[in-house]
């Protein structure tokens, strides 16, 4: 009986040791998974938007509008600084996470490793979801830009928050709409001519979008090349000039970012107090028992 209780201590020892050993197969084992931890806000003035840190964020989800347009300017500026950067700095992070992970399926294959299934899954998602033709095209549209670029544009597109594209369809970057089934506004211009541009839930949503639109268009095929090869806030606006018609554009944008110092704010970081970690052991044994059974 003793030597039997041994034996399946043993092959319960061998299988934990299995598990653990391979445990590195599978993305998600490797890095444990981790959600920011945020605090949904709810605008009701000027007072409700946090003051921000340069160097470290406190992560927020903003839900309602506020009219910018009302705020004496000297302050203007900085609450919409403020307003903008927690959705820009949470949607740059995680698309950092989205290339790790690729970077993680990418050198399983060059060691021609096993990929496990829900990582060939994500990977044949995201190729899908950004038109991508290879894994080198497709981390050259994740790689998301500057902090300080995105801060720029959203700033001369709406005006500093001021704009009726911003106010009344939380659209901040001035994103066009030319299908019907999007989610989107009639905007009536003094003129009475009609547009539609894109509308969006939260600013959370635009942001997201941008960087999506931004990664998909043929248009910015420079500007996502030079983003990878890590290229300067400055060479990357330069490339910028299919955003707008104006034949300033790019011109006022380097402008805003030099006179409000917005390059002080590419390498901000969240909080990591507002990060959680977690293994989930249960899903590990799940996807052994798929696998493997």
């Amino acid at each position: 009986m003793i030597k039997l209780i041994k034996v399946i201590l043993l092959i319960i020892l061998v299988g934990i040791v299995y598990v653990l050993a391979n445990e590195y197969s599978s993305y998600d084992y490797l890095y444990p998974a981790y959600h920011i931890k945020y605090d949904e806000i709810r605008i009701k003035d000027a007072k409700s938007i946090l003051i921000q840190d340069y160097s470290t964020l406190l992560p927020v989800k903003y839900k309602g509008s506020i009219d910018f347009d009302t705020i004496p300017e000297e302050e203007r500026k900085q609450l919409f600084i403020n307003y903008m950067l927690p959705a820009i700095v949470i949607e740059r992070d995680r698309l950092f996470s989205i290339l790790q992970r690729i970077d993680f399926i990418e050198n399983r294959m060059i060691n021609k490793r096993a990929i496990r299934a829900e990582d060939l899954q994500f990977f044949k998602q995201m190729m899908q979801l950004y038109d991508a033709n290879s894994i080198k095209d497709l981390k050259v549209r994740l790689y998301p830009h500057p902090v300080s670029l995105v801060l720029a544009q959203a700033i001369l597109e709406s005006g500093w928050g001021t704009s009726s594209l911003f106010s009344k369809a939380n659209n901040p970057f001035g994103i066009m709409s030319f299908s019907a089934d999007e989610q989107r506004r009639k905007i009536i211009n003094p003129d009475r001519s009609v547009f539609f541009v894109r509308s969006y839930d939260d600013i959370s949503q635009a942001v997201e979008h941008y960087y999506y639109f931004t990664a998909k268009l043929a248009s910015y095929e420079k500007f996502r090349k030079k983003r990878w090869e890590r290229g300067t806030t400055a060479t990357l606006v330069k490339l910028m000039k299919s955003y707008h018609e104006t034949s300033g554009y790019t011109a006022l944008v380097e402008s805003i970012i030099k006179s409000n110092e917005l390059e002080k704010y590419d390498n901000i970081v969240i909080n990591k107090d507002y990060f959680s970690y977690r293994k989930d052991y249960f899903q590990l044994i799940r996807s052994y028992i798929i696998d493997y059974l």
